[in-house]
């Protein structure tokens, strides 16, 4: 038998439970519980993501990538069965970042999973996608489920974006289905023409198919919702779904699909990490228009028709704020910019200097000005009742893999909600929206064995969900030194790599 404690070593534990004197249910009382194989968590407190409520004293066995058993019996491990101390400790699910950008790094000699698993998270919706990262997707979590690589699951992962090419609405239609035929989980799209954006829409809904994305500006976040548009990024993307709060929502729409954004050439390649240079830098005069004439009764309108139609959001918001305050020395002075490679922090250094040149100080004041917005609309959404899911759109400009998922927890905070309600977004939420309640969200008997380990309680303060002691992915289970080793060795291997050129660091797929 292992004994481990929290700062050991690591110690990977499967098969079946060994149990003696009549089996053991949770939270029942009898005889002591005999385990041989698996791991044990003794004398843990247990977070119910559901209500927030703490159950102390726990004992929780995790088997064969499973929790076997969640119960107040003690338990005694014997021949390669392993033992961890929680005293002191709060378990939780996995957290689960709801939009991330990790794929295009898969085959890289330095992923983003050491970070990711450091930093609690064991499941990734992926948002770039092509036929063959499909396929590559698939492999990954095959692997991972044998044990033979470490890496958070990827929950779901779209085709080839869709990005108003084609425009005929038939051809856009043509487009959905294939990429639901090369085996997407979803269809994504960051732009379209009326008529495209509506004809996707119907089909995905014949074919339950889900859509998620960026608002086109041609179509309003109403009429998106009410045709069946499953979940938001980054609240619609660029104005979004605050568009639709304005009392001047006809004539500012009107203007930006005939004279305004949609008239404009592509932006730079090297502004996909911060779109805001080159768009606030155009559109400052409809952001500002947005600001003036919001409207909290057409907000909250929008946010009950979300709430009838089943319209998700996933905020983004670290995105939306790094967007925002592109020259903030808390990004450009993080100590954790070394868990990220040479050339993107420098890429993300000169994105920096570009924001200062490119924008005005009037377009600097709007754009920040429309962030405290958009945390205003967050929490009176959040309080209305739509449904939300908590994602860090790595690899954004200053948006750290693995650490941009709680970059994410503090912005939220931030806006208002509370620390169970950002648990519930990266836990309990995750798993309703991708339809597995049956085996994630809570830590409960049978469900999955991804388990996150806390120092401190994260109902209490969402500062909490940073103090990572603890992992278990597919059973298996990481100590706090092991988490600890796998940043390490990240940021040795970045600091000795080279830097290459700036285009380098971008990723193709990367359309937020």
């Amino acid at each position: 038998m292992k004994k481990i404690f929290i700062g050991g070593g690591i110690a990977i534990g499967v098969v079946a439970i060994v149990v003696a004197c009549g089996g053991g249910g949770s939270g029942s009382s009898g005889d002591p519980i005999f385990i041989a194989k698996g791991t044990v968590v003794q004398n843990v407190t247990v977070v119910n993501t559901r209500d927030g409520s703490l159950s102390s004293g726990m004992n929780v066995i995790v088997d064969d990538g499973k929790i076997a058993n969640v119960t107040t019996r003690s338990v005694r491990a014997s021949g390669t069965a392993a033992e961890v101390d929680g005293s002191g400790k709060y378990m939780v699910p996995g957290f689960n970042d709801m939009h991330t950008h990790s794929m295009a790094v898969v085959d890289a000699p330095q992923t983003f999973w050491p970070q990711m698993l450091a930093n609690g998270i064991t499941g990734i919706r992926e948002m770039g996608g092509s036929a063959a990262l499909i396929t590559r997707a698939h492999q990954l979590n095959a692997d991972s489920l044998a044990g033979k690589v470490n890496a958070p699951e990827v929950l779901q992962i779209p085709g080839t974006i869709y990005a108003a090419n084609p425009p005929a609405a038939a051809d856009a239609v043509t487009f959905l289905k294939t990429q639901k035929a090369a085996g997407a989980d979803f269809f994504k799209m960051t732009a379209g023409t009326r008529d495209a954006v509506l004809a996707i829409l119907a089909e995905a809904k014949s074919e339950g198919f889900g859509v998620a994305g960026h608002l086109a500006p041609a179509v309003s976040a109403l009429d998106s919702s009410n045709n069946g548009w499953t979940v938001f990024e980054h609240l619609g993307a660029g104005w979004g779904l605050i568009l639709d709060c304005s009392t001047d929502e006809a004539a500012i729409r009107a203007a930006v699909t005939t004279g305004g954004q949609a008239a404009q050439p592509p932006f730079p390649a090297t502004f996909v990490t911060n779109p805001r240079i080159y768009d606030g830098a155009i559109n400052a005069q409809f952001y500002q228009r947005m600001i003036d004439t919001y409207s909290d009764a057409k907000c909250q309108a929008l946010a009950d028709a979300f709430v009838r139609n089943g319209t998700w959001q996933a905020t983004t918001l670290i995105r939306l704020r790094t967007q925002d305050y592109g020259n903030d020395p808390v990004y450009t002075a993080d100590p954790n910019l070394v868990y990220i490679d040479k050339t993107t922090r420098a890429l993300w250094a000169s994105l920096a200097q570009q924001y200062t040149t490119n924008l005005s100080p009037a377009a600097i004041a709007t754009l920040r000005n429309f962030y405290e917005l958009q945390k205003k609309v967050t929490k009176m959404m959040k309080q209305r009742g739509v449904k939300m899911l908590a994602g860090s759109d790595v690899t954004g400009q200053w948006v750290l893999p693995g650490f941009g998922l709680h970059q994410e927890f503090r912005e939220l905070a931030a806006a208002g909600l509370s620390p169970l309600e950002i648990l519930q977004m990266t836990t309990l939420n995750a798993a309703e929206f991708l339809g597995r309640s049956a085996t994630m969200g809570t830590v409960e008997t049978g469900k999955n064995g991804d388990l996150v380990l806390l120092d401190d309680n994260p109902v209490a303060s969402v500062a909490n969900l940073d103090k990572v002691s603890g992992l278990f992915l597919k059973g298996r289970y990481f100590s706090k030194a092991a988490l600890d080793k796998m940043k390490a060795d990240t940021a040795a291997n970045y600091a000795a790599q080279s830097l290459n050129p700036l285009l380098t660091a971008l990723d193709p797929l990367h359309v937020d």
